[in-house]
């Protein structure tokens, strides 16, 4: 996780904390990768709701659009009418009702360090692309689906976690974090 400025539940693992924790998706918050300078892109997310830049990450927006439906029907809903070329993730809380906006990268972690062959015949089979291999943790690699609208970013996770061999994935997320105690 990154850290922003402050400004139906599905399985996916947040590193965010030392345990896993479930994190349920929004049917109504989206997070839109889209570069300033993609003007048709923006313009049609503002034709479904309010669109608001986050803070520290130059290409993503939330994108807001109310229904009444599940989270990945919503989900399927808003990326059909974005179309398939648009990155679009659902946002994703915590227990506590914390947002963590995913960038639509997802960290596997293998039991067992792999090589280059076997990491890109597991993105191959996965339809995933390799985005980085984790320079300190041999056994973990960050990749991003191959077209991120043909599947609802939580059951990309779920599919690649159930693979033999991996140990955990999660989706990487960027998050804002509030101190407590004394």
């Amino acid at each position: 996780c990154a850290v922003l400025p402050p400004a139906g539940a599905v399985r996916v693992t947040s590193r965010a904390r030392a345990s896993e924790e479930t994190l349920r998706p929004s049917s109504e918050e989206f997070v839109l990768r889209a570069a300033p300078g993609e003007k048709a892109t923006l313009a049609r997310a503002k034709r479904l709701g309010p669109v608001e830049r986050l803070e520290s990450a130059r290409d993503l927006s939330l994108l807001i659009v109310p229904q009444q439906a599940t989270p990945a029907a919503s989900w399927a809903a808003v990326s059909k009418a974005m179309g398939e070329d648009v990155a679009l993730f659902p946002v994703l809380y915590d227990r506590d009702g914390v947002p963590h906006y995913p960038t639509g990268e997802v960290t596997v972690r293998f039991d067992a360090a792999q090589s280059d062959t076997a990491i890109a015949r597991f993105c191959d089979t996965h339809r995933v692309r390799l985005v980085r291999r984790n320079a300190f943790v041999a056994q973990q690699f960050v990749c991003e689906a191959l077209v991120a609208a043909a599947e609802f970013l939580p059951d990309l996770v779920a599919r690649l976690a159930a693979q033999p061999g991996v140990q955990r994935a999660w989706a990487n997320t960027l998050s804002s974090y509030r101190r407590t105690g004394r």
